[in-house]
C-alpha cells in the first residue's frame, strides 16, 4: 500500500501530515517512509523522534524515478509506505503520483489554494492521459481558521474537477502541530485530549476506511 501526500505548491503542510500519518499508523501496522522533499522535514522530524528517545521510523531519501522503483521491486507486500513528496513539478515527484494506491492533496481555506489546485490539476490531467486512467487525489482542508464555517468557493471548484475528491474530514491551524513535531511526536502522542488530536484521529480513521487498512495490521 503506497500513500502519497502530494502537492506541487509547497506550504501546504504536506511533511507534517505525512510525519503524522506514518507515526500514526506505525502503531498497528508496518510502515516506512519516503522523503523526497529537497528540505527533508520528515527526516528531521524522524531525528528528533530518536534523540528524544520514541523508536524512530524507517525513513528513506531517493533522488530519482529509477532509485524509486528499485526500492518497490523489493519491498515486502504487507508494508504501507507514506510518501512525502516534494513542493514542486518533477518526474520523481510524477512517478511518486503513478506508483501511488492513495494520494492526498492538503490545501488551506485562502482563495490562493484555487490557483495552485488549477495547476495541480493540469499534472494529473497529463498524467492521466498518459496511463489512460483518471488520477485522483484526496483533498483534504488543512491548516484552516478554526473560526472559519464555511469553504463554499474553494469546496465548489474541488468538486467540480473529477480529478479531486473532497475528505470530510478538516484540520484546523493549530500550535499542536508544531509543538509536537519539536519533540518528534505526532500530535496524539503530545496529547491524546486536544482539538487537534480528535481532528487527526478522524483523518487518519478515514484514510483507513478509504483504503482498507483495518484489516491488515501486523503480526
Amino acid at each position: 500500500m503506497i500513500i502519497t501526500i502530494s502537492h506541487q505548491k509547497g506550504g501546504v503542510g504536506k511533511s507534517t501530515l505525512a510525519y503524522n500519518i506514518a507515526v500514526e499508523l506505525s502503531k498497528k501496522h508496518n510502515v516506512e517512509v519516503i522523503d523526497l522533499d529537497v528540505q527533508q522535514t520528515v527526516s528531521a522530524y524522524n531525528q528528533i523522534r530518536q534523540e528524544m528517545g520514541q523508536k524512530p521510523l524507517p525513513v528513506h531519501v531517493f533522488t530519482t524515478p529509477e532509485e524509486l522503483e528499485h526500492y518497490f521491486d523489493a519491498l515486502a507486500e504487507d508494508t504501507i509506505v507514506i510518501i512525502d513528496s516534494g513542493g514542486f513539478d518533477s518526474s520523481l515527484n510524477r512517478f511518486a503520483i503513478l506508483v501511488s494506491d492513495f494520494l492526498i492533496t492538503p490545501v488551506s481555506s485562502e482563495f490562493t489554494e484555487i490557483l495552485g489546485l488549477h495547476k495541480y490539476e493540469s499534472i494529473l490531467k497529463e498524467l492521466s492521459e498518459q496511463t489512460g486512467m483518471t488520477i485522483t487525489t484526496n483533498v483534504i482542508l488543512n491548516k484552516t481558521n478554526p473560526n472559519q464555517k464555511k469553504f463554499t468557493e474553494l469546496s465548489d471548484f474541488i468538486q467540480s474537477s473529477k480529478h479531486f475528491n473532497l475528505m470530510g474530514s478538516m484540520l484546523r491551524r493549530r500550535v499542536d502541530f508544531a509543538n509536537s513535531v519539536a519533540y518528534g511526536f505526532s500530535v496524539r502522542e503530545l496529547d491524546k485530549k486536544s482539538e487537534s488530536s480528535k481532528e487527526l484521529k478522524e483523518f487518519v480513521r478515514e484514510i483507513k476506511e478509504k483504503v482498507g487498512l483495518d484489516a491488515k495490521k501486523k503480526n
